[in-house]
């Protein structure tokens, strides 16, 4: 097997070098750009597979790939990138698609050397789940970002190396360790699915939220502020005594196991394990934990000194909770200095913008006046937020009995609902009032809600990434109008909300989440209509999964919209009582509570109506199938109240 190496870091085609050189059948050659690549291969008579970085310079390596592939189609290839390479499905598709650093274990699973697990590529289907990157290796078990095509959401798929596959004693224990994840419920474990066979692989699937792990992030040689880390280990100590207070076995917890998602909130994998529980040495995870951390942490800190105090293996997950909660540093209050810098820094903007008009003496005096106003408009732009072109009203729905779901006749009192769905610029507004008034948040907070949860959207704020920074969707929003390859202004909808940040915000502008009967009645009128306008499906009317495709150049040749729309986008959405967008968009959070229909019981809250990634957009859709803490990029929410709005 010829084997091609290409990247620009000598270190690390070195270790790849070292890593083949022993394996039988294999030759190998090595480049470190992309056009000395092509004559390596071209010499060479022709490349087997092509293991190559992605972001290099002259020519980066999907260009090399495609080049390649044109005088070699029988070439493999994989990809490897410290890049978030999602956008690019279509030219990554049949390729596996790694990490940095990339595990030596997955690269010869990728490269399907004697001995090596078999694992399936990327761009192929398994069963209901389409691959679309790898996200981990554990052993026997390989991680995707996998889209799962029924229920129109994201999820990470943990697939059986299939060379194991044949041995009913392997296959047996990884499905009964599926059941044991799947039959736990917290708030900061990543939730389990469903598990199966298809297509010749086994396989379970699980909450996907995008991070990095404390792990990730002490390799990295980054340090994370007192608050975040406290939380980490706060939720830590609650997840451990939730498994030894209900007698679950569990296997042991480290710092890979933690996750921060995008607003460095903490999620824990499920540690759960199949079998009886056995009591572990607890002191001494805690202690290899809390050392494993304490890079992380500013030196004499509040955090460091927990850290350094737990360190000594002397405290279990009680202690080690308690100490968090009791370390954690209050919020910082902002002094005059702080209040003022925004208005000083655009004094002197404004001041260096007339310096340099000066110097254009050809412009004329009224020219000179627009410009000055213009750049008035950018400043006021860049320090007071981006400028909205939606505002919503509340429109009332009248007293009275309406047809609810298959036909049931059910009467409701009048409630006054938001014409749209809650915006990317009203949730800006809910964000600026909790960091400017720190000490309301617990105020908004429903009773069930865990500690010191953060209200700041996944993805929303720019991502702490360790390379490159990537702006969050807000900045996104604001600079560019574009996320995902797609349309995107603070007119659009918020998403990638939890139950909680949309009752927090409800609850904030004095109203509530509406009931899934309130909900339905806003959307369908009073007379059973299946659709907000009417009896009869017309796609064009709503921007709906009906002409939604994964790959991000398609997409919006229907409705005209690829993901989101502006909150009053298309105009044919909109019910008997003027309520717009019900159908679609985004499927919006209700206050009503059902049993999931994971069929692993428990009370979930109800989504309702459809959205740009499903194309079933019946107004009487209902699903229970993600828990409080969930969040999706097609669901949002919108809120009711009992009085209409002042």
């Amino acid at each position: 097997m010829k084997i091609l190496l290409v990247d620009d870091e000598v270190p690390v085609l070195e270790a790849w070098r070292e890593l083949l050189q022993g394996a039988d059948g294999c030759e190998v050659q090595v480049a470190s750009n992309g056009p000395d690549a092509l004559a390596a291969a071209r010499a060479w008579g022709g490349v087997d597979v092509l293991v190559t970085d992605v972001v290099m310079e002259p020519m980066d390596g999907l260009t090399l790939r495609e080049t390649l592939a044109v005088e070699f189609p029988a070439m493999r290839a994989v990809f490897v990138s410290g890049y978030d390479l999602s956008g690019y499905a279509e030219r990554t598709a049949g390729a596996f698609v790694l990490a940095k650093p990339v595990d030596l274990g997955r690269l010869a699973a990728a490269l399907k050397l004697p001995g090596a697990a078999d694992f399936p590529p990327t761009g192929t289907n398994i069963g209901d789940y389409h691959l679309q990157e790898t996200a981990g290796q554990n052993d026997a078990v390989a991680e995707y970002l996998a889209w799962q095509q029924g229920m129109s959401r994201h999820v990470v798929l943990h697939v059986l190396d299939r060379t194991r596959a044949g041995d009913p004693q392997v296959v047996a224990a990884f499905l009964a360790n599926a059941r044991a994840k799947a039959a736990v419920t917290h708030p900061y474990l990543l939730a389990v699915h469903e598990a199966g066979e298809a297509d010749g692989h086994y396989y379970y699937s699980s909450d996907l939220v995008p991070g990095h792990t404390l792990q990730a992030y002490a390799a990295a040689g980054q340090q994370l502020d007192d608050r975040v880390l406290m939380n980490a280990l706060r939720a830590a100590g609650e997840v451990s005594e939730y498994f030894q207070k209900n007698n679950i076995a569990r296997r042991a917890l480290g710092p890979a196991d933690i996750l921060l998602d995008g607003a460095m909130r903490p999620r824990l994998a499920n540690l759960a394990v199949a079998g009886e529980a056995v009591a572990g040495e607890e002191n001494a995870e805690v202690g290899s934990m809390a050392a494993a951390l304490q890079g992380l942490a500013a030196p004499g800190g509040s955090a460091a000194q927990a850290l350094a105090m737990l360190a000594k293996g002397e405290s279990g997950w009680s202690a080690a909770r308690a100490l968090a909660a009791a370390a954690k540093p209050a919020a910082a209050p902002k002094d005059a200095s702080q209040l003022t810098a925004r208005t000083e820094k655009s004094k002197e903007l404004l001041a260096q913008a007339k310096a340099r008009q000066k110097k254009q003496l050809l412009i004329t005096s009224a020219l000179s006046l627009v410009l000055l106003g213009l750049a008035v408009v950018l400043l006021l732009r860049n320090f007071g937020g981006a400028a909205r072109g939606i505002t919503s009203k509340s429109i009332e729905i009248p007293a009275g009995e309406f047809v609810y779901q298959s036909g049931e006749k059910t009467t409701l009192p009048a409630f006054w609902i938001d014409e749209h769905e809650v915006s990317i610029a009203d949730y800006k507004e809910f964000l600026d009032f909790l960091e400017a008034n720190p000490g309301e948040a617990e105020k908004l907070a429903h009773p069930d809600q865990p500690k010191d949860k953060s209200h700041v959207p996944l993805d929303w704020a720019d991502n702490k990434q360790m390379t490159p920074p990537m702006p969050g969707y807000y900045t996104r929003a604001v600079r560019w109008k574009q996320y995902k390859e797609s349309p995107l202004t603070v007119d659009s909808p918020v998403f990638n909300v939890d139950w909680f940040d949309a009752y927090a915000y409800a609850k904030w502008k004095g109203r509530r989440l509406p009931t899934e009967q309130e909900w339905e009645k806003a959307a369908r009128g009073t007379d059973g209509r299946k659709y907000p306008w009417g009896p009869e499906e017309e796609a064009k009317r709503v921007n709906s999964g009906t002409d939604f495709k994964p790959n991000p150049k398609e997409g919006g040749e229907i409705d005209g919209f690829k993901r989101w729309s502006p909150i009053n986008q298309p105009a044919g959405d909109k019910s008997p009582f003027g309520v717009h967008g019900m159908a679609g968009n985004v499927s919006e959070w209700t206050a009503t509570w059902a049993v999931s229909e994971d069929g692993m019981g428990g009370q979930v809250p109800v989504i309702r109506g459809g959205n740009w990634s499903n194309p079933e957009h019946l107004i009487t859709r209902r699903r229970a199938i993600l828990d409080a803490l969930q969040v999706q990029d097609a669901l949002g929410f919108r809120t009711v109240s009992d009085t209409p709005s002042k």
